[in-house]
């Protein structure tokens, strides 16, 4: 599996942290990853089998990216905590 770019990581970031708002499930996701983010290993590769049915409804390329990104447990905090900085500042 290669690895994601810097640049690539936090645009999956921001994406996964603005999606996560518009369906308003910010808050549910930060309790949702802060308990489950040691299994992020095995979430990741989950998804890796699911990735021919998955990739149906997001895209082959999406899934393996979204893969990718929770495979680090590092990704998982750093998602975090961009959901937590959103919540912040959305209720100031």
């Amino acid at each position: 599996m290669d690895a994601l770019s810097d640049a690539r990581r936090a645009e999956l970031i921001d994406r996964l942290s603005a999606q996560l708002d518009a369906w308003n499930l910010r808050e549910p996701a930060i309790v949702f990853l802060t308990m489950h983010s040691p299994l992020a290993f095995l979430a990741s590769q989950f998804l890796l089998a699911a990735q021919p049915f998955l990739g149906v409804f997001i895209g082959d390329g999406a899934a393996r990216e979204l893969a990718e990104l929770i495979q680090d447990p590092q990704n998982i905090e750093l998602l975090v905590t961009r959901l937590e900085e959103s919540t912040r500042t959305s209720t100031v």
